[in-house]
């Protein structure tokens, strides 16, 4: 992974060089800001867009959250369980190859319509927190962690509309297939009833649904793997230059 993001910094820089040695006047260039990841976690997300052609751009994010200890999550359990001093470090890669439909070479005028291309993610979640079972003092607190990794890929589509020199870009599409890697710690073994527990809360929150059972009972560390399809989707403002 690391390998194909610096193949992607080098290609941008090269394409950057060559548009700048062509000493065409076209605006190349696009910063952009999803505004819907503040508004529906603790999560930020920028990105930049290089157009190599009038109509073909390549795109490089990068997305975090920026306040470990307020989880991305509204963390919750059905069960006599509470996550105690939570901690979520959330952060990932995107890279995207867009294509814009029916645009045409037109000067300083901004790239926007139609598009359609491809993407890939690289998602990395760090969960930990401590468990309760139930009030009684009796119960001890047991420290968990939880590491996700997913690579998403799969196909987008969108329409980007300008203002000026000022871009307003709506991803509504990106239909994607992601297999994922879970390993899980604990700093106890959890008793039969206690696991469960824990495997119905995180599955209520992180959204694998019956995944977690995979863990293997009375063991303190277990790791598995599994696909799902995801969306890729965003609303960006971003200036074109």
């Amino acid at each position: 992974m690391i390998k194909s993001l610096f193949l992607l910094v080098f290609c941008i820089a090269s394409s950057i060089a060559y548009g700048q040695s062509e000493g065409e006047n076209h605006r190349k260039n696009a910063l952009k800001i999803n505004i819907l990841p503040p508004l529906l976690s603790a999560t930020s997300e920028v990105s930049y867009e290089r157009f190599l052609r009038p109509n073909l751009s390549i795109v490089a994010g990068i997305g975090a959250n920026l306040r470990g200890n307020q989880s991305d999550f509204v963390l919750s359990s059905d069960a006599d369980l509470s996550f105690l001093n939570r901690d979520i470090q959330n952060r990932y890669f995107l890279a995207e190859v867009r294509r814009y439909i029916g645009f045409c070479d037109c000067g300083l005028v901004s790239p926007h319509g139609f598009y359609a291309g491809g993407f890939v993610r690289y998602n990395r979640v760090d969960f930990s927190s401590d468990l309760q079972f139930g009030s009684s003092s009796t119960h001890l607190n047991t420290r968990i962690e939880t590491n996700f990794r997913s690579l998403n890929f799969g196909g987008l589509v969108g329409y980007q509309i300008k203002r000026n020199n000022w871009l307003i870009d709506f991803e509504f599409g990106g239909l994607g297939y992601a297999p994922n890697w879970i390993q899980f710690n604990a700093d106890s073994a959890l008793s039969n009833d206690e696991l469960a527990q824990v495997s119905d809360a995180l599955s209520q929150n992180f959204g694998i649904r019956r995944n977690f059972r995979e863990i293997e009972l009375n063991s303190s560390e277990a790791e598995i793997n599994f696909w799902y399809w995801t969306f890729r989707y965003a609303v960006s403002i971003g200036y074109n230059f």
